[in-house]
């Protein structure tokens, strides 16, 4: 084991983070001592991964000397598995928990603190289709790290590290909106490319078609983000005022009859309205708001 890393974990969850998370504490010199799961087919996948630790559906067959626990089940799951943490092991101040939840608070984790335990909270923002691709892209990720003491920033600060990630320390009660960011981010760009494949289907763009022709453009944008932020990346007839373009897509999703869709537009392009102002006239760009408007609350 490497020097300073004498930290022995256990991996409660066995999902595609803990799992991830597993393999690369003992990548970079940690010991894992054992992952914790209900599932016995998620202990098997998780085995592949994670080598020489107990694989067990048991908390109580965790080895003693384990200190770090790494709580990685559903959200609405952490408080009772952290319940059955307290109840089954001896926990103290020498011991920590960590939940990698974006949006739950430390309270999830109130019996492990009551019991003496530094509570603590690692969330990577990143999303993770599968264990290979959480491996893959845990080092190089931002980390939001939430605890209740300098100590416990500390600490989980070092793990990140070592873990290749880069630590952001966030505030308990910006926990919802720093969640709500990445979701808007992440899980709704994909909501809003499916819409996208919604419409190729009416122009004969079935199945994969759709996405295939759309990822260039997708990835394209992507990278005028990286090379020009929001406010430089902006293209399109927002970003041109051009107003009769902006009126012709509205029409068309009115004779689609897609509500749904017509709504996102609409709100999706007063946003960008925000970013193309500056090069816009004011009476352009007051025109095109009051078109978005007019839709929204119709």
């Amino acid at each position: 084991m490497s020097e300073g890393w004498r930290d022995r974990f256990v991996i409660v969850g066995a999902g595609r983070v803990g799992t991830a998370m597993g393999h690369l504490i003992q990548k970079k010199g940690g010991k894992v001592e054992a992952v914790v799961s209900r599932s016995e087919a998620s202990l098997k996948k998780a085995g592949r991964y994670i080598k020489d630790a107990v694989l067990t559906t048991d908390l109580r067959e965790v080895p003693p000397e384990a200190d770090n626990f790494i709580l990685t089940p559903p959200d609405d799951n952490i408080a009772e598995a952290c319940l059955d943490l307290a109840a089954s092991l001896p926990l103290d101040r020498t011991r920590r928990v960590a939940h990698m939840s974006g949006m739950m608070k430390l309270d999830v984790l109130e019996a492990a603190a009551e019991k003496g335990a530094e509570i603590l909270c690692i969330h990577p923002l990143q999303t993770f289709a599968d264990v290979r691709t959480a491996i893959r892209k845990i080092p190089g990720t931002v980390f939001a790290i939430t605890a209740r003491s300098s100590r416990g920033e500390e600490w989980a600060a070092w793990l990140v590290r070592r873990l290749g990630g880069e630590p952001v320390i966030l505030e308990e009660r910006h926990k919802p909106l720093y969640h709500l960011g990445a979701v808007m981010a992440s899980n709704l760009l994909v909501a809003l490319e499916h819409a996208a494949e919604l419409v190729y289907q009416e122009i004969g763009m079935e199945g994969e078609a759709a996405l295939k022709a759309l990822l260039p453009l997708i990835e394209g944008t992507l990278d005028n983000l990286r090379r020009f932020g929001t406010e430089g990346a902006l293209t399109g007839p927002v970003a041109r005022g051009d107003i009769g373009v902006i009126r012709r897509h509205l029409d068309t999703l009115e004779e689609l009859g897609d509500e749904a869709a017509l709504k996102a537009y609409a709100a999706l392009s007063l946003y960008a309205l925000d970013l193309a102002r500056p090069g816009l006239s004011g009476a352009r760009g007051d025109e095109i708001e009051d078109l978005l408007l007019k839709h929204l609350r119709e």
